[in-house]
């Protein structure tokens, strides 16, 4: 705190015993002001730049989205060709089904599906990258052209007005001091006029001399204050043109600018939702047959195909007769005759046949 009071005394003093001329403290609020001026336009030049860079990010961001729906479009087509039944006798028997003929029904709505993913990509280039890539062009040669100039402006505001300023303020100096001091010679040769006009012992010829004398002096006087203000006037029209014109039409300019790059990456959102939009409703259908196709499944229908086709024909066999081997403990002699026995040994033999009925081919049927 010590050094920084010293040093502002230091300058304090600098300033009591250096007092700056009118020109000079002029020459000081002009350089102040542009340098703020140069400053703001270095921010105003990032600024623009850093809004391009944005443009051409969400212009990429764009692209990406779109490579994104072509390539799943690509996948959704793919996965449904390679789906699709093979054209072989098995797809005439698997078309009786309703399920397959749904899950076929689906296939093909998501073919169309993936061509709404398709319609988004190409909606997506032709409206908004498109349009972005020729609109940067545009932007960075009216950016570009707005400040070369402001590079030519600084320019001539830094040197060639400079010494412009410098010029102007000289001979506006010389004016002044001019007016003023023809000023005071007129107001003495006045005064002249008047003490030898008074002076009863001055003779009219001195004394019409004085008095042409003031004429001319405040002749001069008029002349060096017409000079003046004309150098005034100009001087401060230059300034105020400079400041007051130049300079604000280069900051609309680049609002202006600023202002429709925001607009049209505005109306480029909008555009990247409504891309969408648009085909939602065909989407829907889209789902909506594939719903349909659902619905239209049928169990019962597809499981009487299926009994239909693999049904044997056959009837169930008749019941198994009993077979009674207690018969033999009751036989009498006569049961033992040569005859019965034959008998008995044949009808076993009869009932023995029916056994083979699953695997022997019935004539009658």
């Amino acid at each position: 705190m010590d050094s920084v009071r010293s040093l502002k005394l230091e300058t304090e003093e600098q300033k009591e015993e250096h007092q700056l001329t009118p020109f000079e403290e002029y020459l000081q609020v002009l350089l102040q002001m542009k340098l703020a001026s140069a400053d703001q336009f270095d921010n105003l030049e990032k600024h623009t730049q850093w809004g391009i860079d944005f443009v051409e990010k969400y212009t990429k961001f764009v692209k990406e989205r779109s490579e994104i729906e072509t390539n799943y479009a690509k996948q959704i087509r793919n996965l449904s060709k390679k789906y699709q039944p093979k054209k072989n006798s098995r797809e005439e028997e698997e078309s009786k089904y309703t399920f397959c003929r749904a899950f076929l029904t689906s296939l093909n709505e998501l073919n169309d599906y993936a061509g709404q993913h398709e319609v988004i990509a190409e909606n997506l280039t032709s409206q908004i990258i498109t349009e972005l890539s020729r609109y940067l062009q545009d932007l960075k040669a009216e950016r570009k052209s707005i400040f070369i100039l402001r590079q030519d402006l600084h320019f001539h505001d830094g040197r060639k007005a400079q010494q412009h300023i410098e010029s102007t303020w000289k001979q506006l100096e010389t004016c002044k001091r001019r007016f003023e001091r023809d000023c005071k010679e007129a107001d003495r040769a006045q005064q002249y006029f008047e003490r030898m006009d008074a002076d009863i012992n001055v003779t009219k010829a001195d004394v019409e001399k004085a008095r042409q004398q003031a004429q001319v002096r405040h002749q001069m006087a008029a002349d060096s204050k017409s000079e003046y203000s004309s150098y005034l006037q100009k001087f401060n029209q230059e300034q105020n043109e400079h400041y007051f014109t130049v300079i604000p039409n280069i900051f609309q300019k680049l609002q202006d600018m600023e202002e429709r790059r925001i607009d049209r990456i505005g109306v480029c959102m909008k555009t990247f939702a409504d891309v969408d939009r648009q085909v939602l409703p065909i989407v829907g259908k889209c789902l909506d047959g594939m719903t349909k196709a659902a619905e239209s499944i049928e169990p019962k229908t597809d499981s009487k195909q299926v009994v239909e086709s693999y049904k044997s024909g056959f009837e169930p066999p008749g019941d198994v007769e009993f077979e009674d081997y207690g018969q033999a403990m009751k036989r009498t002699v006569s049961d033992t005759s040569l005859s019965n026995s034959k008998e008995a040994r044949e009808k076993p033999a009869g009932k023995s046949k029916g056994k083979l009925w699953p695997f022997i081919k019935n004539k009658n049927k």
